[in-house]
């Protein structure tokens, strides 16, 4: 049975395979295997997961996605560990789309769940192994602690927004992938847009500010020193991530962002 096939006889769970006009594998997906299914009416996309059944993000998927905050899951196969959404059509985001884009995070942080607050440390030590987390041992411990000792911001927290999760139509901005989600600081996504868009100190200064406007501002520390804490964070887990996975022009722009930061944070 080609690939096509193979497909179509998996789609017909949830599509008539008489409508399918095309198929195609998404090559940009890097943790899972991603195809679009194509219609004469509407497309979809099918993901198949590669490790785990996240399932509080999926839960979590079909309640933002009555908000229009990201697609919706349209069937789920957890035993083969598949799922199809509806596909939004669109392009990435290449640049910082502020107010848009943030009111879009803000629903997704106050989206009530029962799961584990992510544990900052424990993620990091994953590649205490490798070089660049050796070389930066002692800022590593220094950037923990600083945290630790600042109030937390709970959320429930997409926690992989890079660019390639951000799209942008005539209709708005959408996130997708939500399968590292989980409660977290909300400083962690608020740096992780900070990375992304490789963003100057005023800029980070008005997303902070932005923000706070959409929340109660005593409920909101709002610190340039808790998000470049979260940056160095966010910044040794991408280049951990994609260094595991010889991703090396990756690796080369973040570690460029990482060094500029520590030299910042350390002065």
């Amino acid at each position: 049975m080609n690939p096509h096939s193979q497909l179509v006889n998996i789609c017909s769970a949830f599509l008539a395979p008489s409508i399918i006009t095309s198929t195609e594998y998404l090559v940009n997906g890097l943790s899972n295997d991603n195809f679009l299914i194509r219609t004469d009416t509407q497309s979809y996309l099918l993901k198949c997961y590669q490790s785990y059944w996240p399932e509080v993000a999926l839960q979590a998927q079909c309640e933002l996605s009555k908000q229009q905050v990201c697609p919706a899951p349209i069937w789920l196969d957890k035993q083969n560990k598949r799922a199809a959404f509806n596909y939004i059509e669109g392009e990435v985001a290449e640049s910082y789309l502020a107010m848009p884009l943030l009111a879009k995070l803000v629903k997704v942080h106050a989206h009530t769940t029962d799961t584990q607050t992510m544990n900052i440390a424990l993620e990091l030590q994953a590649y205490r192994h490798l070089l660049v987390f050796k070389e930066f041992d002692k800022h590593i411990d220094k950037v923990l602690e600083s945290i630790a000792n600042m109030p937390i911001e709970h959320g429930f927290c997409h926690n992989d927004l890079v660019k390639e999760n951000i799209v942008v139509n005539p209709q708005g901005v959408y996130l997708i992938d939500f399968e590292y989600a989980q409660k977290n600081d909300v400083y962690f996504d608020l740096a992780a847009l900070a990375v992304s868009f490789n963003l100057d100190s005023a800029t980070k200064h008005a997303l902070l500010k932005s923000y706070q406007a959409y929340t109660p501002s005593e409920q909101f520390y709002l610190s340039m020193h808790k998000l470049e804490c979260y940056q160095i964070v966010y910044l040794l887990l991408c280049i951990g991530w994609y260094e595991q996975r010889a991703i090396n022009n990756k690796v080369v722009v973040l570690r460029a962002q990482l060094d500029e930061l520590i030299a910042s944070v350390g002065s």
